[in-house]
């Protein structure tokens, strides 16, 4: 997920007798004649699920497994299976719609240039913003699709019988038949043995792809697919620093958090200090974030899967950047943090 970014040039021009500055107001989101309005970011975090689905379909013959194969285990209903096998987290911001701020240019101002994500986010003054953060999305790779012909390789006197059980019993001795004729090719005992070694080996790879057919009516077949989960995740202190990031179930996969069928996982935040308040507002400054440190972790019953230092925007503090800066003196060049709203680059010049 990518935002768009577009350029905004402000040559607004203020009311007589106002210093040629630039000026920011904290207002409601929205568009005003005077201005522009830009958001800080709010810190989220893109946990990304690499997780395995087998899916296991029954044999239409799967009842008699056991009775005429002594086969205990085939699958008497379709089911999935689930599996996690990798997890990573990636950090990125959107858009605070609570801290909105105007911002106004007077048309000797040296800084007329913003940039802005799609979603409002302020980015860049005076330069180009950084990269975005590439975010992943939801995908499915098949691995192992289902046989091309699922229910082939029944003789025609299968295929007469005038009952299912009639049929199993008829499935289970062409099976037996097989398993005999392959062992006599191999003893070199068969009543018709291969001319060499090339036809030895085209006559046993056609029994056992005659066998394995008729096996799948009984314990019936498999298909895999390797799927990316994506779960948004916003780290909110209201809901306490351990906190269901998610749950995953071994027969359905990803599932809603409230879903006792999945196992929890926990998403865990700690700080070396706490969260510090919010600086008192100023009339006459650029707004941006000093990000709070936090480590993360993610976890579960069977342990830590994921842990790491994320700088946050929401447990840093709100600083301002001096309107001196952008008078028509300077022409200060500022890049901002899409992820957490803090300072990347500051570069002042006359």
């Amino acid at each position: 997920m990518k935002h768009k970014l577009f350029s905004t040039l402000l040559l607004l021009f203020l009311v007589s007798g106002i210093a040629a500055q630039t000026h920011v107001v904290h207002r409601a989101p929205g568009t005003y004649e005077d201005g522009i309005t830009y958001f800080l970011p709010r810190t989220h975090l893109q946990i990304v699920i690499t997780a395995e689905r087998t899916s296991h379909y029954a044999g239409e013959l799967a009842p008699y497994a056991q009775q005429y194969l002594r086969v205990n285990d085939a699958p008497q209903q379709d089911y999935d299976e689930w599996k996690i096998l990798s997890m990573s987290i990636i950090p990125y911001g959107v858009a605070d719609t609570l801290h909105a701020y105007t911002v106004r240019f007077n048309q000797r101002s040296s800084a007329p240039f913003m940039k802005l994500a799609s979603d409002g986010t302020l980015l860049a003054i005076n330069g180009e913003p950084g990269d975005m953060p590439a975010l992943a999305s939801p995908s499915v790779t098949v691995l192992q699709a289902a046989p091309a012909d699922r229910a082939g390789y029944k003789t025609q006197e299968m295929l007469s019988a005038t009952n299912v059980e009639k049929m199993a019993e008829l499935a289970a001795e062409e099976i037996y038949d097989i398993r005999e004729n392959r062992a006599l090719l191999s003893k070199g005992q068969a009543d018709f043995m291969p001319a060499d070694g090339e036809q030895m080996k085209l006559m046993l790879a056609t029994l056992d792809r005659q066998e394995r057919g008729l096996l799948r009516l009984f314990m019936g077949y498999e298909t895999k697919e390797q799927h990316t989960l994506i779960v948004d995740y916003e780290p909110d202190l209201s809901r306490g620093t351990r906190d269901i990031a998610f749950r995953f179930s071994r027969f359905f996969g990803l599932v809603d958090r409230d879903d006792l069928s999945g196992e929890p996982y926990y998403m865990n935040l700690q700080f070396a200090t706490p969260p510090a308040p919010q600086s008192a507002e100023t009339s006459e400054s650029l707004r941006y974030y000093a990000p709070g440190n936090v480590t993360i972790s993610l976890t579960s019953k069977a342990g830590t899967h994921l842990s790491g230092i994320v700088p946050m925007a929401q447990f840093g503090r709100i600083e301002n950047l001096g309107g001196d800066l952008f008078n028509n003196q300077f022409r200060t060049h500022v890049t901002l943090s899409p992820i957490n709203g803090g300072i990347l680059k500051i570069e002042v010049g006359k």
